[in-house]
């Protein structure tokens, strides 16, 4: 068996609860070692992960894994068919639509962004107060401490750190790191990006002039039954 026993909102917990994961994971050992003895399986070869996690996270509002928050303040940009019924959801509630662009500067008709803004509370560890260091250093002591399979975590860095960064996977890569990725804070250059850092006035001008979606009326023909897995790499809403 290779299992996934996961954690999320890692850089929002306290160090106490961060204390915990050492032993549990010697406690979670022991116990499917005596699992899969009474049942006559074999040992579990993998049982814990960190993964990006995405929803999941977004969900009860923690940051994503082993990530750090974005920013305090933010805008969260989703990409939805403009077919689909929330759109005219989220218009109705004041979030802002518009096409996405493509990379020459057309609109795409076929889908269109939503933006809503978001926060996280003031004792999450923020992205902009961490160096790629401290990130990749987050993800080795998850490796050590937590998890068999890869941590999964993308490295939000400035331009000026590259050099740091590759003597810190000379030294590290063999042994303590298994996937990572890397991203630039900002200066990316990217149109419509994913997330982007706002000021809190504006957040709370964004959030004046929005409603909260608390339901809606969402057919089940919204999903074809082509959609019904994660095949393509992004999972539909269910």
């Amino acid at each position: 068996m290779r299992m996934g026993i996961g954690i999320t909102g890692y850089l929002m917990s306290t160090e106490e609860q961060k204390s915990w994961l050492d032993p549990c994971y010697e406690y979670l050992r022991a116990y499917d070692k005596e699992y899969s003895k009474v049942n006559g399986f074999p040992e579990s070869i993998k049982l814990t992960t960190v993964k990006p996690s995405g929803s999941l996270s977004l969900l009860p509002g923690v940051t994503s894994g082993g990530h750090p928050a974005y920013s305090q303040y933010y805008i969260r940009r989703m990409r939805i068919a403009s077919s689909s019924s929330l759109v005219d959801i989220c218009r109705k509630h004041g979030y802002p639509v518009e096409y996405a662009r493509n990379f020459d500067g057309t609109d795409d008709h076929r889908t269109v962004v939503v933006e809503f803004p978001c926060k996280f509370p003031d004792h999450a560890a923020f992205a902009k107060d961490m160096s790629a260091i401290d990130q990749m250093e987050v993800v080795k002591k998850l490796q050590t401490e937590w998890s068999d399979n890869a941590v999964s975590v993308t490295i939000y860095y400035k331009q000026e750190e590259l050099p740091a960064i590759r003597e810190w996977l000379k030294e590290n890569y063999n042994s303590n790191v298994k996937t990572m990725s890397f991203l630039l804070h900002s200066g990316h250059g990217f149109d419509q990006a994913p997330l982007e850092e706002i000021t809190e006035s504006e957040y709370l001008d964004r959030v004046a002039n929005t409603i909260a979606i608390t339901k809606g009326n969402i057919k089940e023909t919204d999903i074809s039954s082509d959609q019904i897995g994660c095949e393509t790499g992004a999972c539909p809403i269910k």
